[in-house]
């Protein structure tokens, strides 16, 4: 049976006049966990770095934070054409902002590094693991935004044990200077193990804000 063609054009013109109206939603979510995504694989170049891999991890973590900042422009941009999001909108900026924190402080502590001509060490691979595992679970939580707000709390945890751990860590790096002669190795040091001491931070920060997020929207 033929179907009337002027039925079709009509059903065609009401389809194409629906979608101008409504356009389709962008999935802030779905760019906030890509954003996420990257700052994990930079992380992870970040700990090969640290466990002395050099320039090529370090290449990569440089990638991932100039491609972790276009994530954050394409996310941005969505929020602002977004007419309702599934977590409040002002939760997925700041968790995008503190994401981007990250990498933000791991190519800083790269770049410190660099300068001093400092080279990781066994407290800096450690700490570097922590850091890895506990922007891995931040990305979890992430996918949990708007589904499961408990399997997003328990992720944030899962992070906040990470850094835990980190700290011991860094303490233990700053009582091992005691037993070098060095004086220009034990500064730069210090400075160093204070730079993975920051990256922690901001990953802390970003887990208290998806616990925020969470109970927000409970």
């Amino acid at each position: 049976m033929t179907k009337n063609p002027d039925i079709q054009r009509r059903r065609i013109w009401r389809g194409r006049l629906f979608k101008q109206l409504f356009p389709a939603l962008p999935n802030v979510i779905s760019l906030l966990v890509a954003q996420g995504e990257i700052t994990a694989a930079g992380l992870e170049a970040f700990k090969n770095w640290s466990h002395g891999l050099g320039q090529s991890a370090a290449d990569e973590l440089r990638e991932a934070y100039r491609n972790g900042y276009s994530a954050r422009r394409e996310l941005l941009s969505a929020l602002e054409s977004a007419l309702s999001t599934p977590v409040d909108q002002e939760d997925i900026y700041v968790l995008s902002e503190r994401i981007d924190h990250i990498l933000i402080e791991a190519k800083n502590l790269l770049r410190e590094a660099e300068v001093l001509g400092w080279k990781p060490d066994s407290f800096a691979a450690s700490m570097a693991d922590r850091l890895a595992s506990g922007t891995n679970d931040v990305v979890e939580g992430l996918r949990g935004l708007g589904k499961s707000g408990k399997e997003a709390g328990v992720q944030a945890d899962a992070a906040s044990q990470a850094i835990h751990h980190l700290e011991r860590d860094y303490r233990e790096a700053m009582v091992g200077l005691l037993e070098r002669d060095n004086l220009r190795e034990v500064i730069a040091s210090q400075d160093i193990y204070r730079r993975y001491l920051n990256v922690s931070e901001a990953v802390m920060s970003v887990a208290d804000r998806l616990w925020y997020a969470v109970l927000r929207g409970a």
